[in-house]
Formats: C-alpha cells, structure tokens, sequence
C-alpha cells in the first residue's frame, strides 16, 4: 500500500513537470514574436573598423535588449541607468536613431516597481546629428539631492548645445537649460559640503559657462576687407529655484587683438584644412609651473592631438573640427579611453600664437581653471626665430653696443645703457641697473642680464640679431635696392639655454636702435 502511494506521487510530479515544460516553452515562444530585439550600434573610428572578420562575426551574432521598448522604426545606439524621479529605482534613457531623421533623439523610460515594466515618456529631439560629438549623462546639477538629464553635441550648423532635464511635479521631464554657442559649453563643477554628502542638507548649485563670439555688426559683415577679431563672449548661467530654470548672472566681453591683415586671411581663409595646417607642430605653453612646460603637438595628417608634459604623454584622436569667428573648436577621444572626451577651443591671438580653452566630459569633475589652459606659442627652430642670418660675430655685438651710450626702443619708451660691464634699463619711468655678459651658444650670439634687484624686469638670456635695411645703389644706369645689415639697430629674443643650444620662451623681445647724440 505504502509503495503504490510513492508511485502515485512520483506520476502526479512527472504530469506536472511535463506540463510545465510545454507551457513554458508555448509562453516564451509568444513572447519572443512580441518583443523587437535591437542591436547596439556603436561609432567607430577607422581604426577599430579593422578588426578581425571572426571578431565582427560575433558581435552581430550579439543581441541585446533595453528595458524601454523600442519602435521598430528605432535604432539603439546606447543606453544609461538613471534614477530620474527620485524613487530609489533606476530608470533607463536611451539614445536611438530614427528612420528618415539624421538626429538623435533621447527616449526616458520610467521603471514601474509593481508591474516590473518600464513606461516610455515623451521622447526628447537632440538636434544633434554627429553622434561622436555626443555626450550624456546625470547629475544632481541644482543640488537638490535630484538627478538631471544633462547632453550635449554638435549640430549640423557646427554650433555645440548643451540642454539640462529635470523632472517635474508631473512626473515629466522639463528644460531648466537650453544653451547654443559656436563656442564651448561646460558645466563647473564645485566641491560640496559633508553635509550634502550625508544628504542632510542641500548643496550649492552648478553654474554653467558658455563661451562664444560676438556677433558682427552690419557694418563688419558687408566689409570684406575688415580682418578684426570678433570679440569672446563669456557668459555664467546659475540655477534660479524659484523659477525653476538656469538664468544668465554674470557677462563677460574679452576684446581680442587685431593680426596682421594679410597673415589672418590666410590662416582664416574659411577652410578646416588651412587652420589645421597652421596648428600643425609643436606647441609650448608660456607661463607654466614648476612641475614642469606644457606641450601641444598637433597632427592634422594623423588625426591626432599628444599633450606633453616631463616624461607623460596623452593621445587624442582628432575627432571632429569646427571653424570659429576667431578660432576653431576641437572634439577629440582618448585614444585609451574611448568614452573620455576633451574639447579644445582654440582662439587666434597672433601669427604664431594662440590662446587655448579645454574641457573634459561632462561626466568628470570640472573646473573653470585647468592646468593647460592658457597662451601657447609655437615652437620653432632658434635659426626660424631669429631669422637665417646667425653667422655674425660676437665681437661686432660688443663693439656696436658700447659704441653709443644708450639704446631705445623703436617706440622711445624704454632706455638701455651699456657701458663696461654694467647696465641700465628705464621702463615705464622705473629704472633697474645690473652686471651684463655676452657669450657663444652653439651659433647664437647671447647676452646675459643680472639685476642688482632681487626681481628684475628683464629675462635672463636673450639671443641677439642685427637688424636689416634696403639700400639703393646704380649699377651700369640702373638703380637696385640691396638688402644689408644695419648696425644701428639689435633686436633680443629672450631664450633658455642648455650648454650647446638655445630655446624660445616667454617673455617681450626688444628691437633697440642707437641713440645718437650730437
């Protein structure tokens, strides 16, 4: 009787699991027809479209599933885990990419806790269109202790937007920010408080800065001669609670100088490639710290951008180029570290300078100062700088320069005196004497400045190079100009030396002419 029941039992089981199993598989097998299955499209650069047929086999043999449903009108690019109302719970955002619509668009998912679903909310229009120039994230941006949908991009206008969300009362996600620049756009970062790190209290809002040009007057625009730099515009928006949306707080104008007329229609002739060619080589930052100079190297051929500092190096591929008023804008991806952005907005400031503003992703601690922001000045070979003409004798230094007993500069502001060992200098009515010295670098000549004063107006080194003037003179009844060197007139370039070479570097070269007197 025992044994009749076991057996019983164990066919009450066996009917059960069969029926499980044919159940199972009817229900899956439904489900499977209903849901659309997308495949993560990722931009690639040229580079990593080289790989092997057996590895790109495999991933698209991948699928891959969002928790937001898709249209079957969508393409999923990416996809983020966000908490955007402030439940606990995650939700989802994901980038897609529509038929018949170059854009990207961002379509937020809300995760239902009961029913296990994630509900899709109003999709929001990017306007954006270069998807490597794309970049989002969320940030507790207001301080409230919530999370804001924060993007940013290039447009087909190559102006770059940054738009802030933040989900409302209504459970819906509103604009607090909506910035356009042809320019950068960045948000600045602050540290906060112990206290809103314990979520005890709130913290301090970010501020958001956009840098863009002055818009040219009507006039500037039908002159096709005019050559001026437009004027930066650099603009501080911060969070107003009560209006519930970023308001403009702080405008700054910073007037850029004025080139030479033909050297700027050249460099500016409208082309990415000629502005790239003018970036090409090597760059040095002028005012640096101890730890160390800064460099840039620029290699449009190559699509590349390497930063240089002792013996570290970091490689950016030269991702994307947009032409500026007065400048270009730069997007660029770590080479290592693909999902690492920097942007360079790099301003015009004179024939072989240029001032630079860079910016990490918005997902990275930011601050409105970094350490290669900044002027930067081409680096050039020294024979570059002083022109071709090294060859002149030390001697005839010394003996030009102690000819006279003073030395002005072209504009007569600025005095020097050399007599014996000992000099003097006059700038701006403040007078400064020391110990001066000439000596040999390789095949430059240099003098050398010590102040008497502990701080000194002067660089140290400076490499010396005669002036040139044009002469006429009659051979066989013709008159020809000839080009000669002119002693009356020495100009120094302040360089660093090393025993057997010689280096530009900050500071203001000086263009001295003789002081006769009668």
């Amino acid at each position: 009787m025992k044994s009749r029941t076991i057996s019983i039992i164990f066919l009450i089981v066996a009917i059960f699991l069969v029926g499980a199993f044919f159940f199972s598989k009817t229900v899956l097998k439904i489900n499977d027809k209903d849901t659309f299955r997308a495949k993560v499209i990722t931009p690639v650069s040229a580079e990593q479209n080289e790989v092997s047929e057996k590895y790109s086999q495999t991933m698209d043999a991948e699928k891959y599933e969002t928790f937001v449903p898709l249209k079957s009108t969508e393409t999923l690019i990416s996809a983020i885990t966000l908490d955007i109302n402030n439940d606990t719970y995650d939700d989802e955002i994901i980038l897609v990419k529509k038929s018949g619509s170059p854009q990207l668009w961002l379509i937020p998912g809300i995760n239902n806790i009961e029913t296990g679903e994630y509900e899709r909310l109003t999709e929001i229009f990017t306007g954006i269109s270069k998807a490597r120039t794309f970049s989002y994230t969320g940030m507790d941006i207001t301080g409230e202790h919530k999370n804001a949908l924060v993007f940013q991009g290039d447009t087909d206008d190559n102006n770059h937007i940054m738009k802030i969300y933040l989900m409302n009362d209504d459970n819906e996600l509103e604009v607090i920010g909506d910035f356009t620049s042809d320019g950068i756009i960045f948000v600045q970062q602050t540290e906060r408080s112990e206290s809103y790190d314990l979520s005890l209290s709130n913290g301090e809002s970010f501020s958001v800065w956009v840098y863009k040009s002055e818009p040219k007057s009507e006039e500037t625009l039908n002159n096709s001669k005019d050559n001026t730099l437009t004027n930066q515009i650099q603009q501080e928006y911060k969070w107003n609670a009560f209006e519930r949306k970023y308001e403009l707080a702080k405008e700054i104008k910073v007037t850029s100088k004025r080139l030479v007329a033909k050297e700027l229609s050249r460099i500016q002739d409208g082309t990415v490639e000629t502005f790239a060619s003018f970036l090409n080589g090597l760059w040095y930052k002028t005012s640096n710290t101890n730890a160390g100079i800064r460099y840039l190297y620029f290699d449009y051929e190559n699509k590349e951008i390497i930063l240089v500092i002792d013996d570290t190096q970091e490689i950016y591929r030269w991702e994307d180029s947009n032409l500026r008023h007065n400048g270009i804008y730069l997007t660029t991806v770590n080479s290592s570290i693909m999902n690492l952005k920097r942007r360079f907005d790099i301003s015009l400031l004179g024939v072989d300078e240029i001032k630079i503003t860079l910016r990490d992703d918005i997902n990275l601690i930011i601050k409105e100062s970094n350490l290669w922001d900044g002027s930067y000045k081409k680096f050039q070979s020294q024979s570059t700088i002083l022109g071709e003409d090294t060859t002149n004798s030390l001697d005839q230094y010394k003996k030009e320069f102690t000819s006279v007993k003073s030395w002005s500069t072209t504009d007569g502001q600025n005095v020097f005196s050399l007599n014996d060992d000992k000099y003097s200098i006059k700038i701006n009515e403040i007078e400064e004497t020391g110990i001066y010295s000439f000596m040999k670098i390789a095949d430059y000549d240099v003098i050398q400045f010590r102040s008497d004063n502990q701080i000194s107006m002067l660089n140290d080194t400076y490499v010396m190079k005669f002036g040139v003037k044009i002469i006429t003179e009659k051979q066989k009844r013709k008159t020809i100009e000839k080009t000669v060197t002119n002693y009356d007139e020495i100009t120094l370039t302040p360089v660093k030396i090393s025993p057997t070479d010689c280096y530009s570097t900050e500071g203001r070269s000086y263009t001295l002419e003789k002081v006769i007197t009668e």
